[in-house]
């Protein structure tokens, strides 16, 4: 696929197919992720794939709770507690990419690999969604420790991936540069 097609035509998703990931896509996902540059060429990302539906709908539930969404009478809390799994959309595949907390360009870094991988999963007909309220579960070390990820590491870029009940629409966006120096 055309890289200016992905990147022009390539949003969020929030609603997938009960299908899963393909291991051949999940592993060029990581791929993608892999080859974007890092500060000081580090490449300190470290990759989580989770494609248990009861563990992602678990840390959907903890992700909610570490939020103080639950039991609450905020707005933005019943609108969570609507669905089922409303942090990751009820996705069959999920990719947390985590770095070492003492990494003062991870977020820099991450969310280069996470761009990446995004584009790559639209170039192979996937959706795809960052999940910055999933960051939550840095407040829970058990959690992470769960899921594999050591105590030095954070949660940077929270990622869901599957097939699109239906693309979104792109739209067009314009540059709005701030001033042009010749």
């Amino acid at each position: 696929m055309d890289l200016d097609d992905c990147i022009k035509n390539r949003r969020s998703v929030r609603d997938y197919l009960d299908k899963q990931v393909e291991k051949e896509k999940i592993d060029a996902i990581l791929s993608a992720g892999a080859m974007a540059p890092s500060a000081r060429d580090t490449q300190q990302w470290r990759f989580t794939v989770v494609e248990d539906r009861e563990r992602i709908r678990m840390l959907s539930v903890e992700a909610k709770r570490n939020l103080g969404l639950i039991g609450k009478g905020l707005q933005l809390a019943e609108a969570l507690k609507a669905r089922e799994d409303t942090i990751f959309y009820n996705a069959p595949l999920l990719i947390i990419v985590s770095a070492k907390k003492d990494d003062k360009w991870a977020g820099i870094d991450c969310g280069l690999a996470a761009q990446n991988m995004m584009l790559k999963a639209y170039g192979l007909g996937l959706g795809s969604c960052y999940i910055g309220l999933a960051n939550s579960l840095n407040k829970d070390s058990k959690i992470l420790k769960d899921i594999g990820i050591p105590d030095d590491y954070a949660i940077i870029s929270p990622l869901i991936f599957g097939y699109p009940v239906k693309w979104p629409e792109p739209k067009t966006r314009k540059p709005q540069v701030l001033k042009w120096i010749k």
